[in-house]
């Protein structure tokens, strides 16, 4: 019962900080928005680890790697900029 509850506790975590970073990447607040990003991403990858969805997990270990490349990358273009 309790393995249960703290499993929807992490699926919902997952949802909110997957909307949450979307939201900042609607915001033009790119760096925010990669950050929460690649913590939903763990979570997903929890999540998946944990159900055993091996499909779920290999997508967000690529999106964890793109994010953590998009976060270092935007910040290069902010240099190129000034």
């Amino acid at each position: 019962m309790l393995h249960q509850i703290l499993f929807q506790i992490l699926n919902y975590s997952g949802l909110l900080t997957t909307l949450l970073a979307v939201w900042f990447f609607s915001s033009h607040k790119y760096k925010v928005g990669f950050a929460i990003s690649m913590l939903s991403c763990i979570l997903w990858i929890a999540i998946a680890y944990i159900d055993n969805v091996l499909s779920l997990l290999l997508l967000n270990i690529i999106l964890l790697i793109l994010d953590i490349r998009g976060y270092f990358k935007k910040d290069d273009d902010n240099k190129m900029i000034n």
